[in-house]
């Protein structure tokens, strides 16, 4: 009997340790397991730390160079004859880790400049995971913008609602895990506990708007500081393109540009216009949406005859 039983509770082991092999292969075959790493700092809360290249998911390439941002190595210092181009947003910018280093508007836009006034070109993304404008003014301030010629800035709707996001409120890791499973687990968890959060009240999310409008204003002054133009870039959801109405944040937004006598792009009428799916989610873009926004914004960018 005893024998019956041991044999029995060692075979349950080993079918869970086979199971749990395969799951680990399995999502290590789907890109986790060895994520992007962040640093953990006061004047704009966390981004990536320099000198990392994973594939991700579906074997997505994500790199990012020495300077911390995503995309190719560059030197410290600008090159005299070549257009730095810095883009600062949320995850939309980043351009999660389903989508190339090369098919990120980013990079798109970057090329598109490129090729359309001859110059040199070289894009920095410095887009971070569920970043809000206040910490994309703290990481200017500390950084001064890599002597970047011209700061892109895209905005959505959920920019507004966010204060400075610290890195323990977000499900990324500053050491890596030790499993796919692990990494997998902190995922689950995090969206788990985002469901017993409540929402903030309507007053605090007005003054939280208003107080964007005003570091988003800041970052203007920033740049012009640092001798960099400024371009503005909304990008809506795909709830707000025509027939849905705009963003209840867009005619602010736009306003403010106006008020600051800033460059604006609204990408609503580009995504509008795609006989192809934009969005991968509703809110972040799969590769054609990033194709477009990427044109959409090499072609203002050349309409502003940036120089180096």
């Amino acid at each position: 009997m005893g024998g019956r039983l041991l044999k029995a509770v060692a075979l349950v082991v080993l079918v869970l340790v086979a199971v749990v092999a395969l799951a680990e292969l399995g999502l290590r075959g789907l890109g986790l397991g060895d994520p992007i790493l962040y640093d953990n700092r006061a004047a704009y809360g966390y981004r990536p730390l320099p000198n990392q290249t994973r594939r991700r998911m579906l074997g997505a390439q994500v790199s990012v160079n020495e300077l911390g941002v995503r995309g190719p190595a560059v030197a410290a210092e600008r090159p005299e004859d070549t257009v730095r181009l810095l883009f600062l947003g949320d995850s939309v910018t980043w351009g999660g880790s389903t989508v190339d280093d090369a098919d990120i508007f980013p990079a798109v836009a970057g090329r598109t400049l490129a090729s359309a006034s001859g110059t040199k070109v070289e894009a920095l993304d410095a887009g971070v995971n569920a970043w809000g404008p206040q910490n994309m003014l703290g990481f200017l301030l500390e950084t001064g913008g890599f002597d970047s010629s011209v700061w892109v800035l895209t905005i959505l709707q959920d920019d507004f609602r966010r204060e400075k996001t610290h890195l323990g409120e977000v499900p990324y890791f500053s050491v890596p895990p030790r499993t796919a499973i692990e990494e997998l687990a902190v995922y689950g968890a995090y969206r788990l506990l985002n469901r017993y959060r409540a929402i903030k009240p309507p007053d605090d999310l007005e003054r939280l708007a208003t107080d964007n409008l005003g570091v988003i204003g800041a970052i203007v002054e920033t740049a012009r500081l640092h001798d960099a133009e400024v371009l503005l870039v909304w990008h809506p959801a795909e709830n707000e393109v025509p027939p849905h109405p705009p963003g209840s944040r867009r005619a602010a937004f736009l306003e403010l540009a106006k008020k600051l006598d800033v460059p604006v792009l609204d990408l609503t009428n580009a995504y509008a216009a795609s006989p192809e799916r934009v969005w991968s989610d509703g809110m972040h873009l799969g590769t054609t949406g990033h194709r477009i926004a990427g044109e959409a914004i090499g072609t203002k960018l050349g309409q502003m005859r940036v120089a180096p």
